[in-house]
């Protein structure tokens, strides 16, 4: 959800020099408290440079190759970075502004105490600059306050590459300038029903109107790439296609199945059972030195994966999604199960494993979904106790 500035060098052309949020994260709220509004997404990025003739262009621009290996990459002449780092709050990350009200409200200061770091959710952990951008963020807070630590907040998404960071900076570092990791409804596995993301129709500039409608793009590997780890979703049916059944550990069938090519090899690159740094939480269950509290919202019906129609046996010679048989099916049918609407418990749980206290560190609060829990009073409350016990030295969940 953050903001994007999207640079293309175009042959015979000028060049498109624009900002872009990403429709179906941001509804028209976040628009309108923009300073200037605007109504939607769309004139966004026309407000900040985006000419009318190249509208049509910018999911192209946006899409990422995929070479034989699985590497993925911004497609010839085209930049996206995020639009600053650590320097306007509201303009980083505007789908945070409500958050931020409360936390100024409480005491802290934007821009001041208050930083977003924003990041090129397109790709995975480790495949950008957000390690390097965060630490060189906490050093410039920690220089001018006599070794004061920081607290790492995050949000979905947001949090899988806050744990890449932390797992892998020196720990010593890590303790000594990091004092507490808070999590809010974080993402630390492979999203089940994003997967889905790889074989249907990419985002658009009108949202979400349809329920079932991918915010994402087929080639964003940030989501799509990291597997499905059976530690977490088991022997658990995820998708159903006619007759077949895939489980977690069938996904990479799936995406083949489904003539998802590009992104299958992305997974074979990208998967976390395949990174050093996931597997000691996931495999060693080695707890992060610093204090953590993972927090999450549960007992809402929360899609897990789809079911789709087989109107034909799977095409070999298929190596792409709209051959696949699935892209056009718009409304396939819904597994459920309970989480935040955003993520499955399996999902939410998941740090549970290598967490020195759970019962503890892990709390999970009733009926508040995936994108409310940022803006809920009771969370922001007891977050604000959190830093504030941590801060005293007196962390109640490491006795």
């Amino acid at each position: 959800m953050s903001a994007l500035h999207v640079e293309v060098e175009q042959e015979g052309g000028s060049a498109a020099n624009f900002n872009f949020l990403l429709p179906a994260m941001n509804p028209a709220s976040v628009f309108i408290k923009l300073s200037p509004p605007v109504a939607n997404a769309l004139e966004y990025a026309r407000a900040s440079g985006l000419e009318e003739s190249d509208v049509g262009f910018v999911r192209d621009w946006l899409k990422l190759k995929i070479d034989a290996e699985g590497s993925a990459r911004n497609r010839r002449g085209v930049r996206v970075r995020p639009v600053s780092i650590g320097k306007d709050f509201a303009r980083e990350c505007p789908r945070y502004i409500g958050m931020v009200e409360s936390l100024v409200s409480m005491g802290w200061e934007t821009n001041n105490n208050l930083d977003c770091i924003p990041f090129d959710y397109r790709y995975p952990p480790g495949e950008t600059r957000f390690a390097e951008e965060l630490k060189n963020l906490i050093a410039s807070h920690i220089s001018p306050t006599n070794g004061t630590k920081v607290i790492l907040a995050c949000h979905s998404q947001g949090c899988l590459l806050a744990y890449h960071f932390l797992r892998t900076q020196d720990p010593a570092w890590v303790a000594q300038h990091v004092g507490l990791f808070f999590s809010l409804a974080g993402q630390f596995s492979g999203c089940s029903d994003c997967l889905r993301w790889a074989f249907q129709k990419q985002w658009s500039w009108d949202g979400t109107n349809n329920p079932v409608a991918s915010p994402s793009d087929m080639t964003w590997v940030g989501e799509l790439a990291l597997g499905l780890q059976s530690s977490v979703y088991g022997e658990t049916i995820l998708y159903r296609w006619g007759q077949t059944s895939y489980r977690a550990r069938d996904s990479s069938a799936l995406l083949r199945e489904a003539g998802a090519m590009a992104v299958a090899k992305a997974s074979d690159r990208y998967t976390l059972n395949k990174q050093t740094w996931f597997l000691q939480g996931a495999r060693d269950r080695e707890p992060l030195p610093v204090p953590t509290r993972i927090v999450f919202g549960t007992g809402l019906p929360t899609t897990a994966g789809f079911v789709f129609a087989r109107k034909h046996g799977p095409n070999p010679n298929c190596k792409n999604p709209k051959c696949g048989g699935l892209y056009s099916q718009d409304a396939p049918g819904l597994i459920t199960t309970s989480g935040d609407k955003g993520d499955s418990n399996w999902m939410n749980r998941a740090p549970q494993i290598w967490l020195r206290h759970p019962k503890c560190e892990l709390k999970e609060y009733a009926l508040i979904s995936h994108m409310e829990i940022f803006l809920n009073s009771d969370i922001l409350r007891f977050f604000r106790q959190t830093v504030k016990e941590i801060a005293s030295g007196n962390d109640s969940c490491s006795p």
